[in-house]
């Protein structure tokens, strides 16, 4: 069996267990690569927007219906990192060690808000979303700017001290690891409820964390969504929802 042969059964076998583990639907045969090149890593330089990585999320997008691509992709978040240098340390480490597709982990959910614990909702909640937040002006974004999507969702062989927080931090053991000075080794989490809000809680970091502009207080919960824009340190990124980036990657593709 040739070395090209048995690393495409290895693929397939990979993404047979993974939908049968985290009950995803099965898509047909001929998407099977395509699905799990969004995560592979390597240069974008062939695809219609060079500066979104990792390599093959354009093709993943433009290959699969929406309906099929909200079946896998649609119970979280995605993280858009600015990384500036496409092959700088912050942008190599992510490719490394960002979850693969269906091989990220949700993470177990938190109780609601109604809890003892606080929650930073500010005033303007129901107005959160920024430019970001459309697809049109997402698209924009990603041409001009190079970001690498991370998946909001717990990594294999990641931080396992918590089943219900997505760790970030410059620690390579982090389930988001960003290589840069500006962030801690372990700067925050990401927690998501019941409901499907997601939050994120700032660990106490030496540059702190920003989202919208504003300073986060440590260890008290924000909640965040699609639209916002968070700054971890120096490190500049934001969220973003599955129907948000299909919509925006067909939209500039189609521009082409």
């Amino acid at each position: 069996m040739s070395d090209d042969t048995l690393h495409s059964w290895a693929i397939e076998r990979k993404a047979r267990l993974c939908w049968e583990k985290h009950g995803a639907p099965a898509l047909l045969r001929s998407n099977v690569r395509r699905d799990l090149r969004w995560w592979d890593v390597g240069s974008s330089s062939s695809s219609s927007i060079p500066n979104l990585a990792p390599a093959g999320i354009v093709e993943t997008v433009l290959s699969l219906d929406q309906k099929t691509f909200l079946d896998v992709y649609g119970d979280t978040l995605i993280l858009l990192v600015r990384v500036m240098h496409a092959t700088g340390e912050l942008a190599s480490t992510l490719g490394a060690t960002a979850p693969r597709g269906r091989d990220g982990i949700a993470p177990t959910p938190i109780s609601g808000p109604m809890d003892f614990e606080t929650v930073t909702y500010r005033k303007d909640f129901a107005a959160m979303h920024d430019k970001h937040a459309e697809p049109a002006e997402l698209a924009r974004a990603i041409e001009s700017i190079p970001h690498f999507a991370v998946l909001l969702r717990k990594r294999v062989g990641g931080d396992t001290a918590y089943k219900d927080r997505i760790s970030v931090g410059r620690a390579r053991n982090k389930d988001i690891v960003l290589r840069h000075a500006s962030v801690s080794k372990f700067h925050g989490w990401f927690e998501v409820d019941e409901r499907g809000t997601f939050y994120f809680t700032d660990a106490d970091s030496k540059n702190r964390t920003r989202v919208n502009g504003a300073h986060l207080f440590p260890r008290e919960r924000s909640a965040i969504q699609s639209g916002d824009t968070i700054r971890f340190g120096s490190v500049e990124a934001f969220l973003c929802a599955p129907l948000v980036l299909w919509n925006a990657v067909r939209a500039s593709a189609a521009k082409k």
